[in-house]
């Protein structure tokens, strides 16, 4: 393992110029351990299951056992006629039992009650125990048995365990121990580009030992994108440097994580500090244009003063304008007067006119009092002397009343005019009166408002100190140094170079090995019933490319019933590959639940069964588990001492 392993450091080194001590460094900061040496394969063996509880909420309500004493190598079947009797659970307890948590696929009921549970099992020649007790929390230990007369044994206490947690840290420290596994790190990939590193260990390693009803993946039960498939394929190929190789990947993708992470972060703080700058400059510029803006003390006081001076002379104004305001108004009011005067007199004038000309125009026959008869001569003699012939008065000529109409016109002529300019002079005089007393409420206002801006030493004194300040901030914040981020690029060419390494070393081994295996893989995917498989090529990647029927396609392709073959064929062609070589991890044990619940015919059940027959007789290490509905094409192949199975309604515990 010494050679190797310098061998490796030595090829690393000369791929990146670098010292050896430069390396180990590196290698030791990531925990990163060679593992060179091929593995030796142990078996597992079930020898004995015993659990007890109480049902309830159930019909059948109650105290409830099982035990299944004496097993063994070969093949062995839980049986029922029905559904939902209890066969799967019996997996699920081994599962448990083994792994040192409970899957998602016991159910809480059954979970629930469950009270004690005890497994026995070989590990090669050496027998182990496993008892809980398992109301609630699970409490127990983990034993290993020896022989010590006929019929008597001594139990040695490896471990205890009181929580789900410490029970799942004893079988994984357990197991990995004994097998020689190492928990194997991946990568990842979360949001906004950064991922992590997780550890996969004994929990997920022991998936392969047993085949469900989900046939997503070909090798366990970890989803694809977890990239552990192709690991766990390695490992229990036995593949050396398989826990190297995943332990450089992820360390390498670790630190170009950090390398990325902190570069992004250098650009993010160089944005911030930008922003920062803008920012105080912003507010600076506020600042200095608020401190422009406050006067000093002198500036008020002469803007008081010009205020003062302005609003005493508008007063005065003022006062003249309201004095010329009312003698206007007292003229127009003695002009207006005059002027109904003057309109009534020719009016009066005109009504006379009207008034002489209707009665002219009369010719009275007698006097309107005593009714003497009004003579010729008194008539003749009004025409020719104009004297009345009822009174002898004389009578006004026409032309008299209309010289005296034209005067009377021409003087309310002249009245209106007067009203007209006195009305002007009034209008004139309040319209500069409002303009006046306006101008004089704007100089009160602003000198209020002026008188307020006395004590603008002291605000001006705040807003020079924050202009000050602001100035500061953004000398620093300008100058401040920009983080300089590690250079990793050294460690991340190591790593670099001991990924390629070990990938080449891992390659070397596994191809040869895969070669096998696929060649075999089709062979028992034959023997299980796919006779139009002709040929299957398994990947590094834990891929597996087909030829079915002449036509290419691939494992996610085929349906459910033959990804059941095939997975069954994989362990199977691996467990063979490995044995012949005398390397490999897989425990040996398998357990099948449920094989005719995905599209697979008897006919197809018949085929498998029997191919898991004779792999048994083939393979002397190799225990298989069978659950499933009663049915010749199982029962044909696994002898009764061998089955565990119950008729119509019955339950298997």
């Amino acid at each position: 393992m010494a050679q190797q392993k310098d061998d490796w450091l030595q090829s690393i080194a000369k791929k990146v110029e670098a010292d050896i001590h430069a390396i180990e460094r590196v290698l030791s900061s990531h925990r990163i351990q060679p593992s060179p040496v091929l593995a030796q394969p142990r078996r597992l063996v079930l020898r004995e299951l015993e659990f007890s509880g109480v049902r309830d909420g159930v019909p059948n309500a109650g105290a409830f056992s099982f035990s299944w004493m004496n097993l063994d190598h070969g093949l062995w079947a839980m049986l029922s006629e029905q559904n939902l009797r209890g066969k799967s659970t019996i997996i699920e307890i081994v599962r448990w039992m083994v792994r040192g948590r409970a899957s998602s696929n016991l159910q809480d009921d059954v979970r629930r009650w469950m009270h004690v549970v005890r497994l026995r099992f070989l590990l090669d020649s050496e027998a182990y125990e496993v008892f809980a007790k398992t109301q609630g929390e699970p409490i127990g230990s983990l034993y290993r048995v020896r022989s010590v007369t006929e019929g008597e044994e001594e139990k040695t206490m490896l471990a205890e365990f009181a929580t789900d947690g410490e029970f799942e840290a004893v079988m994984a420290d357990f197991f990995l121990r004994m097998f020689a596994m190492e928990p194997i790190s991946t990568w990842r990939q979360g949001g906004d580009e950064e991922g992590q590193s997780v550890s996969h260990s004994w929990a997920a390693f022991s998936g392969a030992m047993f085949i469900g009803t989900n046939y997503e993946v070909l090798l366990g039960d970890m989803p694809f994108a977890t990239g552990l498939t192709s690991r766990l394929m390695q490992m229990y190929l036995g593949v050396p440097w398989v826990s190297t190789l995943a332990a450089a990947k992820t360390a390498h993708q670790l630190v170009d994580q950090a390398v990325q992470v902190t570069t992004r972060r250098s650009e993010q703080g160089r944005d911030a500090v930008k922003a920062r700058v803008d920012n105080i400059a912003s507010q600076l510029a506020e600042k200095r244009a608020e401190l422009a803006k406050i006067p000093s003390d002198q500036a008020v006081r002469d803007a008081i003063d010009a205020d003062t001076t302005e609003l005493a002379d508008v007063r005065r104004q003022e006062r003249s304008t309201v004095e010329r305001s009312e003698r206007a108004a007292a003229a127009l009011r003695e002009v207006s007067a005059v002027h109904q005067e003057d309109r009534r007199d020719l009016q009066a004038h005109l009504d006379a006119m009207s008034a002489t000309a209707v009665f002219r125009r009369l010719e009275p026959k007698c006097c309107p009092r005593c009714d003497h008869t009004i003579s010729k001569a008194r008539k003749d003699q009004e025409s020719s002397k104009h004297a009345c012939s009822v009174c002898g008065e004389s009578i006004a000529n026409s032309e008299d009343g209309e010289t005296v109409k034209a005067e009377l016109q021409e003087r309310m002529t002249a009245s209106e005019a007067a009203v007209k300019r006195a009305q002007m002079a009034k209008d004139e005089a309040e319209t500069e009166l409002i303009a006046l007393r306006a101008k004089v409420e704007l100089l009160q206002n602003r000198l209020e408002t002026t008188s307020k801006e006395l004590n603008s030493a002291v605000r001006r004194h705040e807003v020079a100190t924050a202009v000050a300040v602001l100035e500061g901030r953004l000398e620093e914040a300008s100058t401040a140094p920009t983080t300089q981020s590690e250079d990793r690029t050294g460690e991340l060419k190591i790593l670099a170079a001991v990924v390629n390494e070990t990938e080449a070393r891992v390659k070397a081994v596994r191809d040869g090995l895969l070669a096998d295996v696929s060649k075999r893989l089709v062979e028992y995917a034959k023997a299980f019933g796919m006779e139009n498989l002709s040929e299957a090529t398994l990947k590094g990647n834990a891929s597996l490319l087909l030829v079915k029927g002449g036509v290419p396609t691939s494992y996610s392709k085929v349906t459910e019933g033959e990804k059941l073959r095939l997975k069954v064929a994989t362990v199977l062609a691996m467990i063979e590959i490995a044995e012949a070589r005398g390397i490999g991890r897989h425990p040996g044990l398998l357990m099948i639940d449920s094989p005719a619940a995905q599209e697979v015919s008897p006919v197809d059940v018949d085929h498998l069964v029997a191919g898991l027959q004779t792999v048994s007789r083939t393979l002397p290490h190799f225990q298989v588990f069978v659950a499933g509905l009663s049915s010749k094409a199982i029962t044909d192949h696994i002898p009764e001492a061998n089955r565990r199975e119950v008729a119509g309604n019955a339950f298997l515990w």
